[in-house]
């Protein structure tokens, strides 16, 4: 999918506010809290190769809060190529705050990565405003159910280590599916994408109450015909992100509160018709649009 971190989609945060670079991640559903997620099996979910353009819109701004206005684009493209998934997402997004001022901001995310669970390189590029920020790296591990390593070359040198039984953006995405198919109702565990920088960021997942219709139904698209799930995730800061750069930090060993929070409806190939995003200062809508098959190569 354009991955559940893939598919966390075109817009992942808004950090203080302020728009962030990032994917949208889908992440779906699970196990009990505090359970290690073992990454899964490839070929296990079989995810539609496609390119989906979303709408992005305001639903509520929280008391403090000075935005009258966030609104925006996402295109989303994700292939399923033999033995590794390839990811990118193009946002385009902007803001009016109460004072009049008006921001744009561009996101360019890719990921390309192995279907063991090994090998994994990413690219994110932000423009807001004419100014530029940039995150492009490569992560790898032994084994599947290893610890790894994240080694950065933009902004700067920079190694980060992965906790044991991290995930990495897609297989996030294909393991809470797996979850939500059996019935499983919660998941714990630590994602790795690159796209904000530092190390793995920790997530608590809980599935939902199926909803009785797609949101996307309207589309009449037949990869919109895969069974459907409902899930809520609570992401926390990527391991040394803030003042603590320590290489031995893991995402969740602090009891701070979730960066964000996201909704979302997934169907079990991956395909996500719409998302919500709950940030500290607003919440936004993500509304799937338009979607088409890409074709898958032979191997």
């Amino acid at each position: 999918m354009a991955s559940v971190s893939e598919h966390r989609f075109f817009m992942k945060n808004f950090r203080g506010g302020s728009i962030a670079s990032g994917v949208f991640a889908v992440a779906v559903l699970c196990v009990p809290f505090h359970t290690s997620a073992a990454p899964p099996a490839a070929g296990t979910i079989m995810l539609a190769s496609h390119k989906a353009l979303y709408t992005v819109t305001l639903t509520a701004t929280h008391p403090g809060s000075d935005y009258l206005d966030v609104s925006g684009k996402m295109i989303l493209e994700f292939t399923d190529a033999c033995d590794v998934w390839n990811t990118r997402q193009r946002s385009l997004l902007r803001t009016v705050t109460g004072e009049g001022t008006e921001s744009l901001s561009h996101s360019d995310f890719s990921a390309r990565e192995t279907k063991d669970g090994t090998d994994y390189n990413f690219s994110t590029k932000q423009t807001q405003d004419g100014d530029t920020s940039e995150f492009r790296g490569h992560a790898a591990r032994n084994t599947q159910g290893d610890g790894g390593t994240a080694d950065y070359t933009k902004p700067e040198t920079t190694r980060y280590k992965l906790p044991p039984h991290f995930l990495f953006q897609t297989a996030q995405q294909v393991k809470l599916i797996e979850y939500a198919k059996k019935g499983g109702h919660f998941l714990s565990g630590d994602m790795f994408d690159g796209s904000e920088g530092g190390g793995a960021a920790h997530f608590n997942a809980v599935v939902l109450k199926t909803p009785a219709k797609d949101p996307a139904a309207d589309l009449k698209n037949p990869l919109l015909d895969s069974p459907l799930h409902r899930v809520r995730i609570a992401f926390y800061p990527p391991a040394g992100t803030t003042d603590d750069k320590s290489d031995s930090k893991t995402a969740g060993d602090s009891n701070e509160e979730p960066e964000y929070e996201m909704t979302m409806t997934v169907h079990d190939n991956g395909v996500v018709s719409d998302y919500d995003y709950d940030y500290q200062d607003f919440s936004v809508h993500g509304q799937l649009q338009a979607i088409q098959t890409l074709s898958r190569p032979h191997c």
